[in-house]
């Protein structure tokens, strides 16, 4: 009967437990996972769906705030800018009625510097530039090249017409000057008179404190930067200044703007990876000037979100005092039920082990009882079954060993000269498995194999097996089919099917050239390759008619030659680690002594199937 119809095994599940797709849950989790579930869903339901809505609030209201903030600073650059070139403008009308031809320089150049405008240069069309400059003034070579280069697509241009709305200055920059990087920007305007272009007024001025005014509104957690079309970052305030420019200018909300055709303002989320590992995300907006600078916002969410973050404590809190108290309900309501039902699943447990001493109390409980009262029937009666089947069962066991043990000796007494060899083969073999760490069913496996290991002998001619001289080519090719023979013959029994491997292949050679297939190295099982060291260790320390028993010391020196050769180096190590612990010494106490024919050919022994002769392990 298979499972799910009516069958359950001692491993099944039991009382005091639900099953949950193969796994175990004991009752009072169940119950406590109801009481959560009753108390804590609603709660958690409603603090996720709140804490979703106020994210996404959070996220609108921060980008309308990033998106107003840009706008309200770019358009402050812009009104000052606009304001600096009409004044401009105007002083290059006063130059331009105050040069003579005469004359290389404005008189009042020097009076036109204050606080923002820090220098002032008037490059005629032909003749040397005039300046006027602040004493700390320290111009880069950069911005020179720039303001040079207006001039000269100033003069190539020529006159610009006289009406007001097309008298234009150029702008420049901004600039970052010195090390305190403050901004500035370079303005040009024509100096013409009566439609005659006579040169280029510029004046390098000083934006910082418009910037300064417009970022004061600026929150601390945000920082606020400045980027020029030529991807150039000129000014940072705020949480930003850790990072370099080149981080700053590789935020994806700062390739929108660089990729914008014209003015606009935009604002997104964004994650950006830091060197030191690890990701943080943005929320970041920007928005353009009348002169394509982009003014940015960023804000760190985790400084954003750092309401929800409270929000989401307070709720933890919640949910640690909602669970507390369903432990509590649950240990005080369920305790009740959960108890007697305990007991009951592990008196089934025990039964399942095989303990039928146990025996259920009674329950105040009415079902409970009457149940208890049935296990207690039970385990008397499966007690009773199940000692008469441990008694069928060792019975089978000792019947089918012994049976096993005498097909062996019956089979060591077709030749009188190994007499006792399987026995004593099992032995020294279940000791070496036994030092190589085999499991039971391994060890029992190999208790079998082993001695029945020469049970294909019995297929061979009498006088073959019981010849006492050296065996011929084809003789000795008869006695190699033994393994072969013996594993058809236990074949035919499916139950023997695990202990073939050892009765076939003991006579392979580690290194390969053993029979019957020429299996080498880890291809032969492990089975024979522990049989093959019993086999021809037993067989070296047994008296036969053509070789007189070795020394045990000069078999387990020899056993040792053929380490790597003839046998596992793993297999003789563990024989070695049994020989010392003097194990192997009862077995050879067993080992008969006979009369060795002295007349064997020179020439003809061998070793492990080496030659017409026995082998060793024959």
């Amino acid at each position: 009967m298979t499972r799910g119809h009516g069958h359950r095994t001692a491993g099944g599940p039991h009382l005091g437990s639900f099953s949950l797709r193969g796994m175990r849950v004991p009752l009072f989790v169940v119950l406590f996972g109801a009481v959560l579930a009753v108390t804590l869903a609603p709660f958690g339901t409603f603090a996720l769906l709140t804490i979703r809505e106020m994210r996404e609030a959070l996220v609108t209201t921060e980008y309308e705030r990033q998106l107003e903030m840009a706008g309200t600073m770019a358009r402050s650059l812009d009104e000052f800018v606009q304001r600096e070139g009409r004044q401009a403008i105007r002083l290059a009308e006063a130059i331009a009625q105050t040069t003579g031809p005469g004359q290389a320089r404005p008189r009042f150049l020097d009076s036109l510097l204050d606080e923002t405008v820090l220098m002032v240069t008037f490059t005629p069309v032909r003749g040397e530039p005039q300046r006027a400059a602040a004493p700390e003034l320290v111009v880069s070579d950069e911005i020179e090249r720039t303001l040079e280069r207006t001039a000269r697509t100033l003069f190539e241009a020529g006159p610009v017409p006289r009406p007001a709305s097309a008298r234009q200055p150029i702008v420049d920059g901004p600039f970052a000057i010195g090390p305190a990087r403050v901004i500035a920007i370079g303005i040009t305007a024509p100096v013409q008179r009566r439609g005659r272009l006579l040169g280029a007024y510029q004046e390098l001025v000083l934006i910082e404190r418009a910037w300064n005014d417009a970022t004061r509104s600026a929150p601390v957690s945000s920082a606020v930067f400045l980027v020029t079309p030529d991807r150039r970052l000129v000014s940072l305030r705020g949480a930003g200044r850790a990072e370099t420019p080149e981080q700053l200018l590789d935020r994806p909300i700062v390739t929108q703007f660089l990729e914008a055709p014209g003015p606009t303002r935009a604002s997104q989320e964004y994650a950006v990876r830091h060197a030191g590992g690890g990701e943080r995300r943005y929320l970041g907006a920007f928005a353009s000037t009348s002169f394509r600078w982009g003014v940015f916002v960023e804000t760190d969410q985790a400084l954003a979100f750092a309401p929800i973050r409270a929000l989401m404590r307070r709720i933890a809190w919640g949910g640690t005092i909602a669970a507390g108290l369903a432990l509590a309900v649950t240990m005080i309501l369920g305790g009740s039920i959960a108890r007697p039902i305990t007991r009951l699943a592990d008196v089934s447990k025990r039964l399942a082990q095989g303990d039928f001493t146990v025996v259920s109390r009674p329950s105040r409980v009415r079902e409970l009882d009457e149940l208890a009262t049935s296990f207690n029937r039970m385990a008397e009666k499966l007690g009773a079954l199940v000692e008469r089947f441990r008694a069928a069962a060792r019975e089978a066991n000792a019947l089918f060993l012994g049976t096993i043990r005498a097909l062996a000796e019956a089979i060591d007494e077709k030749d009188p000269y190994t007499k006792g060899h399987s026995v004593r083969v099992n032995r020294y073999a279940v000791i070496i498995g036994r030092y190589l760490g085999l499991s039971r069913e391994e060890l029992r496996d190999l208790h079998v194999s082993s001695l029945l290991h020469d049970v294909g002998k019995i297929g061979i001619d009498d006088a073959i097996l019981k010849k006492p001289a050296a065996l011929t080519p084809v003789e000795f090719e008869v006695m190699k089919s033994h393994p072969t023979r013996g594993a058809k013959i236990m074949g035919r029994i499916p139950q023997m099917k695990n202990i073939i491997p050892g009765m076939r292949f003991h006579h392979e050679r580690w290194a390969g050239g053993g029979y019957p297939s020429g299996l080498k190295g880890d291809e032969i099982p492990m089975q024979a390759r522990i049989i093959a060291v019993a086999d021809t260790f037993d067989a070296m320390t047994t008296d036969r008619p053509y070789q007189r028993a070795f020394d045990i010391a000069d078999a387990v020196a020899r056993i040792n030659d053929l380490k790597g050769i003839g046998f596992d180096p793993a297999v003789v190590e563990a024989f070695n680690r049994a020989y010392e612990a003097g194990e192997l010494e009862e077995v050879l106490a067993e080992r008969p002594r006979i009369h060795v024919v002295e007349s064997v050919e020179d020439g003809e022994g061998g070793e492990s199937g080496q030659g017409p002769a026995r082998s060793v392990g024959a």
